[in-house]
């Protein structure tokens, strides 16, 4: 009897041991086999760029060429005569045969460079002045009967000229291009021209502003200096 219970005795423990080792060995697999579930679903996902990360389109949005041509005489460079009554202010006006100005289309400044007037009109003395609305209609009239479409207007965006630069847009555009005032711009295509309008109304003084933009190449002036030239001073 005492060796047949010694006999259940020792197969209990080893039964008991074997399912300890068995248990063990379980559990090193799982262990084992864990780590590359998590490799799997960490493994980066390939993902669409945001709105924000991708490439925003050309500045120059603005298609010249849905523009009708116009043919109608432009008459001389500047083209625009100032209003009855008003006239140039000639110390805060400017006027260049190769210079850049901006133009905004709406969605972008676009640099524009040829020939650019920029002038400022006051009032002469004794003279009424203008309202802003008859400033803009009447530039706008006479700019639709030359072939002229209005591409924008209304205050410049601070974020379009930030993009730019509020020096650069000074520089080049003075007061035709401000968050503060409202400007009209125009542009009229001819067979072998492009020029640009800018009308600003500067407010309660009853000045104005009109930049003139006509597209061209700039003229190379600068040249070597030749040696029989050096001999003759």
């Amino acid at each position: 009897m005492k060796r047949t219970l010694r006999s259940l005795t020792l197969a209990l423990v080893v039964a008991t041991t074997f399912s300890a080792c068995g248990s063990k060995d379980t559990a090193a697999e799982t262990t084992t086999e864990t780590p590359s579930v998590a490799t799997t679903t960490t493994e980066p996902a390939t993902t669409t760029p945001t709105a924000e990360e991708t490439p925003t389109a050309s500045a120059a949005s603005f298609d010249i060429n849905t523009v009708p041509v116009s043919s109608a005489n432009l008459g001389q460079f500047p083209y625009l005569s100032a209003l009855k009554g008003y006239e140039e202010n000639t110390s805060n006006s400017e006027d260049y045969d190769f210079e850049r100005a901006y133009v905004f289309d709406g969605k972008s400044l676009i640099p524009v460079e040829g020939k650019v007037s920029q002038r400022l009109f006051d009032e002469q003395n004794g003279e009424k002045k203008a309202s802003e609305l008859m400033i803009q209609r009447n530039y706008e009239t006479l700019l639709k009967e030359l072939g002229a479409v209005k591409v924008f207007s209304g205050e410049i965006p601070q974020e379009a000229i930030d993009k730019v630069g509020s020096g650069e847009v000074y520089k080049h555009n003075k007061w035709s291009l401000s968050p503060d005032h409202e400007t009209s711009i125009y542009v009229i295509r001819q067979k072998d021209k492009e020029v640009w309008a800018l009308v600003t109304a500067l407010g309660g003084d009853g000045n104005y502003n009109i930049t003139m933009i006509e597209r061209a190449a700039m003229p190379q002036q600068a040249t070597i200096i030749k040696a029989d030239e050096l001999k003759k001073n």
